[in-house]
């Protein structure tokens, strides 16, 4: 779904786990809250119903199937759209997402689902202004998680899986897709994703910067 006529904006944190994007959304949030901006900070899967029993997969993964996993990504997106994204887009938000269809197409396409058709799938879902995809090393990404969060690996984060997800997010191309190199220090990371949005976001501006 194209959202030319809708005053907001998406802007969607992507990549393999591990690359900071929930800590940059973050970040990101804060700083557009200082320079007054109207800021909305969502996440996928959701806290309702449908995310709910997506998280179950991470216990029991073997109580769905591949194709039962999509339909509730897709359910949980489809209340996301209605219930969120689409009334605060209508009402010129900024909206900072982590995770989005784009994560369907890898996490999914790693299980080997076909990943064009599953964001064939998503053509209900507003398309995003800026998609910015992390990139680090997979040996990053899983020291971030064990050492610095102190997580156990879940079922969607073993090394071999994620190498799937890391190629097939290369390999989707789309013109609003940024890369960001994540492998740095936090403050060089969020400078990297300040100047990406600066210009998407200039004319919308709503108070002074100082």
């Amino acid at each position: 779904m194209n959202t030319p006529q809708m005053p907001g904006k998406l802007i969607v944190f992507e990549g393999t786990d591990g690359t900071g994007k929930t800590t940059q959304r973050d970040l990101l949030g804060r700083y557009l809250l200082a320079k007054g901006y109207p800021v909305i900070i969502t996440k996928e899967p959701t806290d309702g119903p449908y995310g709910m029993k997506i998280r179950e997969l991470y216990r029991h993964r073997s109580r769905f199937s591949r194709e039962e996993e999509l339909e509730l990504f897709l359910a949980d997106r489809r209340q996301h759209v209605k219930n969120l994204l689409l009334p605060s887009l209508m009402e010129g938000k900024i909206i900072l997402c982590d995770r989005y269809y784009f994560s369907t197409a890898a996490y999914q396409g790693a299980l080997g689902l076909d990943p064009e058709i599953i964001l064939a799938q998503n053509d209900f879902a507003p398309e995003p202004h800026l998609v910015l995809l992390f990139q680090a090393s997979l040996d990053i990404g899983l020291k971030r998680i064990t050492a610095g969060r102190g997580e156990t690996l879940n079922n969607f984060e073993q090394r071999e899986f994620l190498e799937k997800v890391a190629t097939i997010f290369s390999a989707i191309k789309r013109p609003f897709i940024r890369n960001i190199d994540a492998s740095g220090t936090m403050e060089d990371i969020h400078r990297q994703v300040v100047g990406c949005v600066s210009d998407l976001l200039q004319p919308l501006r709503t108070a002074s910067p100082d």
